[in-house]
């Protein structure tokens, strides 16, 4: 593994993220740091950035660069953005951070900032229709894609910070302004696809995110692809409007710079729901920073999003956590194998499929910590909370009696009667699975089912039956010795009893 850091100066901060990965197959991020610097308001009325900010900035830098080399950083990436441009001596700033930093930081031009933004989000959330919103303190850069192309895009020179200047915090009126905005600039907001969501990147919408979840006593916390819509939207705006500026500030996981900014920062996305008309609403959490990662270390991410972004992820959590990945993939290959040929036994919709692909690629996670926890924790993407929750549970016991009744009805809200079936079993698939898995070298080849009378008769073909000339009987004894300990457990879930050849 190499490890990666970018570095990212703009009007209101500068940031750096650290990553872990190899070239061109996967990578991780692992730690970000920022620091509000707001040049904008030191700058001289000569349009120059202020001395004193310059030295605080290459302080900052020389700080990082030490973490870096603490660290084990062997490649650096530097951006900065456009905005810092209209200072008279925005180049030798910038040079003098590079120089600093001993990388040169390349300006970020507004078509690579779109395309950054765009390839975070589609890389991250499994959403074919949506309007990309990042507001961020100065600007709200818009983007319309559709089945993973970019279609329209646009950049209002208002955000948090400068619409809360320019309206001195009044709602109605800086809604307003907002919306003229977006009438004059987004034309094609009127002829939106029904099904588009808004997806929403920036503090302004995990903000939001965190207070819905809280009213709505939802049970899994977690910011990315959370889905919620235009109703919940407008009650924690109304809500919001109510709050004083020390109130605000007493919001649970709310920052007090976001505090100062939210409520410009909502107006802003009340009204684009307005204007759009569109009703659903996804969190986001993959700033630019994760797609200018992306395209450097991903090539291929620039010309094409990730295809199958569930298996990528999957991949990266077991080369992260230390997992045996073709090991992994064997144990999922076995455990849809077994799924498919007792189709007619459990009777499960196609979905359920998707749910064992997450617990039996995690499974192995339960050799060091609890694979309950592990799942819920895990940075899954291509998949939605109450997949992930579904998969968390169907990894967690492997006999009835085990499971965790309690815990389940804290998710009451977000699953059902049939769900809970279906885990028990997925959980039993996955545990006939490790038995069948036992020796960990791949013996089993195939299995063939056949239904005789009451009883269900699984036939294992090992690679001594496909290779010897003669059959060895002996050849999955040990497979079949470990599955028949889940004989009554499997009897119990599938109303059949179970044999082994």
């Amino acid at each position: 593994m190499e490890k990666y850091a970018l570095f990212e100066i703009g009007t209101t901060y500068l940031r750096m993220t650290l990553a872990v990965g190899e070239q061109g197959e996967y990578f991780h991020i692992y730690k970000t740091l920022s620091e509000p610097v707001n040049i904008n308001r030191h700058i001289e009325a000569d349009g120059m950035i202020k001395s004193s900010k310059i030295y605080e900035c290459v302080s900052i830098i020389k700080m990082y660069k030490k973490i870096c080399i603490a660290e084990g950083v062997t490649h650096f990436f530097a951006v900065a953005s456009n905005t810092l441009i209209d200072a008279k001596n925005s180049k030798t700033f910038i040079d003098e951070l590079g120089g600093t930093l001993g990388q040169e930081f390349k300006i970020l031009t507004n078509e690579i900032e779109t395309n950054a933004i765009y390839s975070a989000v589609v890389n991250t959330l499994d959403v074919s229709k949506g309007i990309i919103v990042n507001i961020s303190g100065f600007s709200t850069r818009i983007i319309h894609y559709s089945r993973r192309m970019i279609l329209n895009s646009v950049t209002i020179p208002y955000g948090s910070v400068s619409l809360f200047e320019k309206t001195g915090n009044m709602s109605l009126i800086a809604t307003d302004v907002f919306r003229k905005e977006l009438e004059k600039n987004a034309p094609f907001f009127l002829e939106l696809d029904p099904e588009t969501q808004i997806v929403g990147v920036s503090d302004v919408f995990t903000s939001f995110g965190k207070i819905v979840r809280k009213m709505k006593k939802y049970p899994f916390d977690v910011e990315n692809n959370y889905v919620t819509d235009s109703e919940a939207f407008t009650q924690v705006f109304e809500f919001i409007k109510t709050l004083d500026m020390d109130r605000k500030q007493k919001l649970k996981g709310i920052s007090s710079e976001s505090a100062q900014t939210i409520l410009c920062g909502m107006c802003i996305v009340d009204a684009i729901l307005k204007y759009s008309k569109l009703k659903k609403l996804v969190i986001a959490t993959a700033y630019r920073n994760v797609g200018i990662l992306q395209n450097a270390i991903l090539p291929y991410t620039v010309d094409k999003p990730i295809t199958d972004l569930l298996g990528y992820s999957l991949n990266v959590i077991e080369h992260m956590s230390g997992q045996d990945v073709k090991h992994c993939e064997h144990f999922y290959e076995l455990a849809i194998l077994l799924f498919k040929q007792i189709r007619v036994l459990h009777k499960l919709p196609r979905m359920y499929a998707k749910i064992l692909r997450i617990a039996s690629h995690l499974y192995s996670l339960n050799k060091f910590v609890n694979s309950y926890y592990a799942i819920l924790a895990a940075p899954i993407m291509g998949a939605t909370h109450r997949e992930i929750v579904l998969a968390a549970f169907a990894a967690s016991f492997k006999k009835w009696e085990d499971f965790n009744l309690a815990e389940w009805i804290k998710y009451k809200d977000m699953v059902t009667d049939e769900d809970l079936e279906a885990v028990r079993k997925l959980s039993m698939i996955l545990a006939m699975t490790e038995a069948l898995d036992v020796r960990g070298g791949n013996e089993i080849k195939d299995i063939n089912c056949d239904l005789l009378g009451d009883s269900v008769i699984l036939k294992l073909l090992t690679s001594t039956e496909q290779h010897a000339p003669k059959i060895d009987s002996n050849a999955a004894d040990v497979e079949i010795f470990q599955a028949k300990k889940y004989a009554a457990e499997f009897q119990k879930t599938f109303k059949r009893a179970l044999e082994l050849l």
